[in-house]
């Protein structure tokens, strides 16, 4: 197993080396080279400990998918990143990340002035500051972490499909996670998506592993995993945790054990953002929100981009909210259709549709397939996408982000994706077994 662990290691050191030696410029070789080696070794050990010890075909299977969806990941976003015009097209948004934690830096180094971050949206541009201090202010370094993030869903989500569904559904997750063209796309780039859907998949793993059994360990990491997403995206951060401790609370099969667990989850998470003051811009920005404020971001999503839909409903009260709401989800969940995508830089919107629409009937029947094998367990993974849902559906106004927002929703039901596949497979198995049956028997 050491050699197994060992090898792709190396040959992914050397492929992160001479990516930078192409792509980038010599000097900021090292700004990939150090950080690839590191990500490695995590992603590796990583897999080495979610991974069952007595399933070791599928531990390096799943090994080899993690470093495959690294080196994919970087290789793209150092592509991209390097190409004025890839980077206009896929996300102009990383300049604005990497200029912004290039000011911080300096004001950190050089004592100039602070500059204006985000509340609720801190988180990365701190951790992309804190890179560039040890590594030097380029960008390369910060897609490296972003690729680690990204592929460190494989293990994560693997892990929390198989403790729900078993092994057969847990197979199917890699290459959903790793192809899925919006879980890919986004990630890939210097934008806060890997982090902001790495914290969500880490807190529903530690949420699933609490319908199994209790314990501080597991509560102190579902905690520190949203009071996390805080600092990243407020908002998300805010349905996620009520959506979770919702799904604990009903999920387990004795009431009060799961009313328990939720307070616990809720008093360890006031205790962080509250007492330590880690992710309370973000916990403060989301609970102060209102819907007159969602209104205004939602017009200015919708008429700032061709992409934009219904520019003129408006959802600044409760009664035009819940009007607005049917129309809302509808674009969020099943949008943009072909023809609502109105120009050549929306076609990539079309790939990740077209994808999701064909796994929309995996999705429903891993939903019915989960009932009998979770019962209300289930809704660990159904109210925190549910709530993520309802908060998208209002506050989002064009396609654009609408492609990239859902895959927020996309990574808590990948579980449920998966068993749907997983069953479908079965399902055709035994239909060509009896078909074999049937053709034997006539022959005879």
């Amino acid at each position: 197993m050491e050699d197994v662990r060992r090898s792709p290691v190396l040959l992914l050191v050397g492929l992160g080396g001479l990516l930078g030696a192409l792509v980038i410029r010599l000097p900021s070789v090292v700004a990939v080279v150090v950080p690839t080696m590191a990500a490695g070794l995590v992603l590796t050990e990583l897999v080495h400990i979610l991974g069952r010890a007595d399933e070791p075909e599928e531990r390096e299977r799943l090994l080899r998918w993690t470093l495959v969806a690294f080196a994919a990941h970087l290789a793209f976003g150092l592509i991209v990143t390097n190409s004025g015009g890839l980077s206009a097209y896929f996300g102009g948004d990383a300049s604005t990340y990497h200029d912004l934690a290039v000011r911080l830096l300096q004001h950190w180094t050089q004592g100039t002035a602070m500059p204006t971050i985000p509340p609720g949206k801190e988180g990365f541009y701190y951790l992309l500051a804190g890179i560039y201090w040890i590594f030097g202010a380029y960008s390369s370094a910060g897609l490296v972490v972003n690729a680690a993030m990204a592929s460190a869903l494989v293990p994560i989500v693997a892990d929390t499909t198989r403790r729900a569904f078993g092994r057969s559904a847990a197979w199917y997750v890699a290459p959903l996670v790793v192809l899925l063209p919006g879980l890919f796309l986004w990630t890939s780039q210097l934008l806060k998506e890997a982090g902001v859907l790495l914290f969500i998949a880490v807190a529903a793993n530690c949420a699933g592993r609490i319908l199994e059994r209790v314990s501080p360990g597991r509560l102190v990491a579902l905690a520190a995993a949203i009071c996390l997403l805080f600092t990243f995206r407020g908002w998300v951060a805010l349905m996620v945790l009520t959506g979770l401790m919702l799904g604990v609370t009903l999920g387990r099969q004795e009431f009060s054990a799961g009313l328990g667990s939720g307070l616990a989850i809720a008093a360890l998470v006031a205790l962080s953002v509250l007492g330590f003051g880690v992710g309370s811009k973000g916990y403060q920005t989301a609970v102060n929100s209102n819907l007159a404020q969602a209104n205004v971001v939602r017009q200015d999503l919708a008429s700032s981009a061709s992409s934009g839909y219904a520019v003129d409903s408006d959802i600044s009260s409760p009664t035009r909210a819940l009007s607005f709401l049917p129309i809302g989800l509808v674009a969020l969940l099943l949008g943009p259709a072909p023809w609502q995508v109105g120009g050549l830089r929306q076609l990539s919107g079309l790939a990740d549709v077209a994808v999701w629409w064909l796994l929309l009937p995996s999705l429903w029947r891993g939903v019915r397939a989960a009932k009998q094998l979770m019962g209300r367990g289930r809704l660990v993974f159904l109210l925190p996408a549910a709530s993520t849902s309802l908060l998208l559906a209002l506050a989002i106004g064009n396609f654009g982000t609408v492609v990239r927002e859902r895959m927020q929703i996309v990574v808590l039901v990948v579980p449920l994706i998966a068993l749907g596949l997983a069953g479908r497979a079965e399902q055709r198995a035994t239909r060509g077994a009896d078909e074999a049956a049937d053709s034997g028997v006539g022959a005879t």
